[in-house]
């Protein structure tokens, strides 16, 4: 007999990995504090290391004041306030677009975006290694889609070519979550020259913005790129900005209907106000002379932990090409992944534990996440207990 008990007992078997959540009694830079221990923190996505900066607390108790602890209303009813507004509008002039769309997070942008932008003449390509909120929006958008690696841009040139009566969206990311830079940026934006009416180039640059490239600019000004050339412009507001929601800049067109017709944010209560003070506080410091020497630190952090763990021969993703604040050590299987990544905890530190189906079976890693916040024996730390397990 069928009992939804049995069902999900058999689903939960079937799960290939399982996550630890884990509790946190406070807060702390360097550290996750938790109620019996602290681990020192290699899984933050605080890549400036402003939460719980002073001046953002502040912005939070100010906007609570002012327009309540939510915003009670869905963007087009009572949800849109002044200060949501200015984020916007601060966001956009900054970047260099037009306009800018704000959303609760970027998993609500991605998963709702594509549906509005789909129709049966339309043909997604995304990179093989894209976001899961990327995929979700495409299934549920059920668009006509293919994957690519960068060996594949050539096909997809092609394609793109013998087919002109078709629209053709090219997305991907800047930074990938589980993977690092992305290195063929420059090759997307000659393709989007290349065809400009043909194609709508989105690059979702979650990690970079903010956190990287001299101005914040993210992955396209670290590459010595002009991210304003892309059609879509895709942030969060959730990590280096040490706040919350997401957001999507381009021209007026674009984002005027993007506003009227992303069923994923009509449908939903906006983001609270307060929270927009906050993001509105931490670009104020992004964009000045102290977001730039936060910067300055992270990037000497990336290449401290790179230099340190290939003088103990310790197998990092892309480690020439690389440079952003996600780093990964690549192991074979998953019994060295659990070992290394215990043996870690042991020693009371916590990276991330990458395992399928998140990537592939046979690429297991440890995901380092670094900050600004980081001390250089903290990173030293870090490598010498990897050295101490890493297998050669």
């Amino acid at each position: 007999m069928l009992s939804w008990d049995s069902f999900i007992q058999e689903k939960t078997q079937q799960l290939p990995n399982l996550r630890t959540w884990r509790t946190k009694s406070g807060y702390s830079q360097r550290y996750l504090q938790l109620v019996e221990q602290r681990l020192l923190n290699f899984v933050s996505n605080d890549y400036l290391g402003l939460n719980g900066d002073p001046r953002l607390i502040q912005a939070l108790q100010d906007g609570a004041a002012r327009y309540g602890s939510g915003s009670t209303g869905a963007p087009s009813m009572s949800g849109y306030s002044q200060e949501h507004a200015q984020l916007s509008r601060n966001l956009a002039t900054w970047l260099g677009f037009a306009d800018c769309l704000l959303f609760n997070s970027g998993y609500q942008l991605n998963v709702g975006l594509f549906s509005a932008l789909i129709d049966s003449n339309t043909h997604v390509w995304f990179a093989k290694n894209s976001h899961a909120s990327h995929i979700d929006g495409i299934l549920l958008a059920k668009a006509k889609f293919t994957t690519f690696t960068q060996q594949q841009i050539s096909s997809m040139i092609c394609a793109i070519e013998t087919d002109p009566a078709k629209l053709h969206i090219i997305l991907c990311e800047g930074s990938f979550s589980m993977d690092g830079n992305c290195n063929y940026l420059a090759q997307l934006l000659e393709l989007k020259q290349k065809f400009p009416q043909q194609i709508l180039l989105i690059i979702d640059d979650a990690h970079g913005v903010g956190a990287l490239g001299q101005s914040g600019f993210g992955t396209f000004e670290q590459q010595g790129l002009d991210h304003r050339q892309v059609d879509l412009y895709i942030g969060t507001l959730g990590k280096a900005f040490a706040s919350h929601g997401g957001f999507v800049a381009g021209n007026a067109a674009l984002i005027h209907y993007l506003r009227h017709s992303v069923r994923s944010q009509i449908f939903s209560t906006m983001l609270p106000p307060a929270q927009a003070a906050v993001s509105n506080a931490a670009l104020a410091i992004i964009q000045s002379d102290e977001g730039t020497q936060l910067r300055n630190k992270l990037a000497q952090n990336i290449a401290t932990f790179k230099q340190l763990a290939l003088n103990s021969e310790i197998n990092i993703y892309q480690a020439e090409g690389n440079i952003s604040a996600i780093q990964l050590v690549m192991l074979k299987d998953l019994n060295q992944l659990n070992l290394l990544h215990q043996h870690l905890l042991d020693k009371q530190i916590l990276v991330g534990k990458i395992a399928y189906p998140t990537v592939a079976r046979n690429a297991p890693r440890l995901r380092i996440s670094l900050t600004s916040a980081h001390t250089y024996d903290d990173i030293a730390n870090l490598v010498t207990a990897l050295a101490e397990k890493y297998p050669q």
